[in-house]
């Protein structure tokens, strides 16, 4: 296809009906002008003929008839590939054929400097790792929890979904992704919470509803899973009866070093002692606790940040309890609880009590350098902690990354 007003591009049945000016037939090497014939599967060529059926090799006599179209135009112009991806071609048997009766083909010297031209990079000047750094008056002075880690590992990302707006389109017609499998959980476990007051037999069935407006392949591989794992939330829930769920889904937001941050939680829990819990729940693997320790992956820290400073509505106390309830499999089982701290820092988990000055540090340092302050929205800062790929077209990475740096 061409916008192009003088040019098109035609198959040999469309060429058929067209004139031009200058008509250039490409490809003539065996294979491809003419094409190979199929083999047919089920009639030999004899049985074929008798038959009254055409034989395989009429498309050929068909290709030369439409090169014969072809090479009556006013100028014509012959080209071939002396290799292709993995080997040397042949010429066309037109191709020879042609050179045979005309004593040899003149050769479009001048063209073939342009060819050439196609492959030869001249002076190599590939794209520098980009930083843009915008002026401070116009960068965002509010940030959702889940945005914190893209800012600190990857400012740039940071920079084009914030400051550029740019999103990534999802697929026509995809297969449900991770996303929106945990969406829709998380939606069945707020309204379990708001609706049932979490009640024991509550769930399932609202797991079985949901699980049967989906696809029937969705359903069939995730329904013994899922079903599994919000068994296990609720024979986790009846284990702990000291403890008691304050809210789920609610937003809220806090002042922290001349930025407001935003955050959603999943559930905050009562811990019986006047402290309070915060729980994220999985569809995946939760973060580990070298990601924390390495200042990333603090969403509980912030959200405890948020609570312990008002920030969410009718949630009051200091957070003692921070944990994932991941829904995915784990020794034989699905649903297990993972933690990043401990209350005396034991396996080299972070104290539980330091857990929202960790963060609230961090953050603070964050923010100041690129919100506040004027420091470049650089590109895959971290790497390691800066999985997606969404932006890594736009930054180009393939030309720098890996070359302007060690």
């Amino acid at each position: 296809q061409s916008d192009h007003p003088r040019l098109a591009i035609y198959g040999l049945i469309e060429a058929r009906l067209q004139a031009a000016d200058l008509v250039i037939l490409g490809g003539l090497n065996e294979g491809v002008w003419p094409g190979l014939p199929a083999p047919d599967p089920w009639l030999a060529p004899r049985i074929r003929s008798e038959l009254g059926l055409p034989g395989l090799e009429r498309r050929i006599g068909l290709s030369a008839h439409d090169l014969a179209m072809g090479l009556g135009a006013r100028e014509v112009l012959l080209t071939r590939a002396k290799r292709d991806a993995g080997a040397p071609t042949i010429a066309s048997r037109f191709w020879l054929r042609l050179e045979a009766l005309s004593g040899g083909l003149e050769r479009a010297t001048h063209l073939e400097q342009w060819a050439r031209a196609v492959d030869d990079p001249r002076e190599h000047l590939p794209a520098e790792r980009p930083a843009p750094r915008p002026p401070v008056a116009i960068r965002p002075r509010v940030i959702p929890v889940t945005d914190v880690d893209r800012l600190k590992a990857d400012p740039y990302a940071f920079y084009a979904k914030r400051m550029l707006r740019l999103r990534a389109l999802d697929p026509v017609d995809a297969d449900a992704s991770a996303a929106w499998r945990g969406t829709a959980v998380h939606d069945v476990l707020e309204k379990w919470a708001r609706d049932d007051d979490c009640a024991p037999d509550a769930l399932e069935p609202r797991v079985l509803t949901l699980l049967a407006e989906a696809h029937p392949m969705m359903r069939a591989l995730w329904q013994p899973r899922l079903i599994e794992a919000v068994r296990w939330i609720v024979r986790e829930m009846g284990e702990r009866p000291e403890r008691r769920v304050l809210a789920v889904e609610r937003e809220g937001r806090a002042d922290v070093a001349g930025v407001t941050l935003t955050g959603k939680f999943d559930r905050i829990d009562s811990m019986g002692d006047g402290t309070i819990g915060i729980v994220d729940y999985k569809t995946g693997q939760p973060p580990s606790v070298k990601a924390v320790r390495a200042g990333f992956s603090l969403q509980l820290g912030l959200l405890g940040l948020i609570a312990e400073r008002g920030g969410f509505q009718g949630i009051s106390g200091k957070a003692s309890c921070f944990e994932y309830w991941s829904l995915a499999r784990k020794g034989g089982e699905f649903g297990y609880i993972s933690t990043p701290v401990d209350p005396a820092g034991k396996r080299d988990r972070i104290v539980t009590s330091e857990l929202v000055d960790i963060a609230a540090a961090n953050f603070t340092k964050t923010a100041q350098a690129y919100l506040t302050g004027d420091a470049p929205f650089e590109a895959k800062l971290h790497p390691e902690h800066a999985p997606y790929s969404d932006y890594d077209q736009l930054m180009r990475r393939d030309e720098w990354y890996g070359r302007d740096r060690g």
